[in-house]
């Protein structure tokens, strides 16, 4: 079920300094942008999906968006990445990254119903007395969230194509457009990517 974490721990806080960077075990990623061989490549990290920038190396060809590429500490296995350069500003992302950004994210999705279906869809539950995580979804309002749980019984949907079915929408659609709202806009809440995909960050 998914439940926020409370946040009201005792004790001393911890120095964001202290937490352990999220990109050191990130090993795959996919291009949302690469304009020139020589520019830097903006991708989406999996799973955790960060928007970082990468260095190509040299001689290194145009990647195409979309594409999966190594970026781990293993450097003989990095046919592109020479080096990692940090975390993408949102806002300076070109049109064409803003736009790629939501359709690689559903790809990403898509490319993993074992973890989206069963983390996600299978198991989401009550946030509040009020209101169910299913309508953290666009368009899904309290009404629509209650038929899909009905739907979803007690075992769940095995895949997407069933899910869409079942509740008559694009499930991987709809999770990667709240996905690209929090990536946005920081402040929202709550977040799924941090109940789903970056508890341990």
């Amino acid at each position: 079920m998914i439940t926020m974490r409370n946040d009201h721990r005792g004790g001393q806080r911890r120095n964001p300094r202290d937490r352990p960077d999220p990109l050191l075990k990130v090993e795959w990623c996919r291009v949302i942008d690469h304009p020139e061989t020589d520019a830097a490549i903006v991708v989406v990290t999996e799973p955790a999906l960060h928007v970082i920038r990468l260095r190509p190396k040299s001689g290194a060809d145009l990647q195409v968006v979309g594409d999966r590429i190594y970026m781990g500490i293993d450097h003989a296995q990095r046919d592109v990445v020479q080096d990692v350069l940090g975390f993408a500003r949102i806002r300076d992302l070109s049109n064409a990254a803003s736009i790629e950004l939501p359709i690689v994210i559903q790809n990403i999705i898509e490319d993993s119903p074992d973890v989206f279906i069963q983390q996600f869809f299978n198991r989401a539950g009550n946030l509040s007395l009020k209101m169910h995580a299913f309508e953290l979804l666009a368009g899904v309002g309290n009404k629509k969230a209650m038929e899909m749980v009905a739907s979803r019984g007690r075992v769940g949907w095995e895949n997407f194509a069933q899910l869409n079915e079942d509740c008559n929408i694009n499930a991987a659609e709809l999770l990667a457009k709240r996905f690209v709202s929090e990536i946005e806009d920081r402040g929202l809440q709550p977040r799924l990517l941090d109940l789903l995909l970056r508890q341990e960050e």
